[in-house]
C-alpha cells in the first residue's frame, strides 16, 4: 500500500483506490477497482457551536439555506454536509487541505462538480447515530458489507 503526499491510501499492484474514516469507536473503509473513492463518517453529537462552526465550511449559498434549518435539526444538517464535503475531499485526494468552502455540496444534489471533475454522492445507510456519505468519480454500484455486533 502506498499514501498520497496528502494521506490517501492505494494499493497500486492491483489498481486499488481505497479511503478511510473514523469517529469514537467507528471506522469505516470504502475501495474500489472502478476508480477514485471517498468516505467519510460522523458520530452525532451535540454541537454547542455548531452555527459557528457553519461559516468555516459551508459556501453563502448553503449558510443561506442553513440559517433557516430548525434548531433541532442544525447539528444533523450540519453532520450530514460536513461528511459531503470531506468524502468529495478525500475522492480528490486533498482531504482538509482544500478548504471546504470552496466546494459546494449542498445536502441533496447526488452529483457535484469540484474543479473540472464531476463527483457522485451516496448517503450511507443510517446506522445508530452515525451519519456518513461516500464519494466517487462514477455513480457506481455500492455495495455495503458491516461486521457483526459481537465478534464470537
Amino acid at each position: 500500500m502506498t499514501v498520497s503526499r496528502f494521506g490517501k491510501p492505494r494499493l497500486p499492484a492491483h489498481d486499488i483506490e481505497a479511503s478511510q474514516s473514523h469517529s469514537h469507536d467507528w471506522s469505516a473503509v470504502a475501495v474500489s477497482a472502478l476508480g477514485l473513492v471517498g468516505i467519510d463518517i460522523e458520530r452525532w453529537r451535540p454541537l454547542a457551536n455548531c452555527r459557528q462552526l457553519a461559516c468555516h465550511i459551508m459556501t453563502n449559498q448553503e449558510a443561506r439555506v442553513f440559517e433557516d434549518i430548525p434548531s433541532e435539526l442544525t447539528v444533523q444538517k450540519f453532520l450530514q454536509l460536513w461528511t459531503r464535503k470531506e468524502a468529495v475531499l478525500k475522492c480528490a485526494g486533498l482531504g482538509l487541505r482544500q478548504d471546504p468552502r470552496g466546494l459546494h455540496t449542498g445536502w441533496n444534489e447526488r452529483g457535484v462538480q469540484f474543479g473540472d471533475v464531476q463527483y457522485y454522492l451516496n448517503a450511507l445507510p443510517v446506522c445508530g447515530q452515525l451519519v456518513g456519505h461516500l464519494a466517487s468519480h462514477a455513480p457506481q454500484r455500492i455495495i455495503m458489507r458491516s461486521l457483526p455486533s459481537q465478534l464470537g
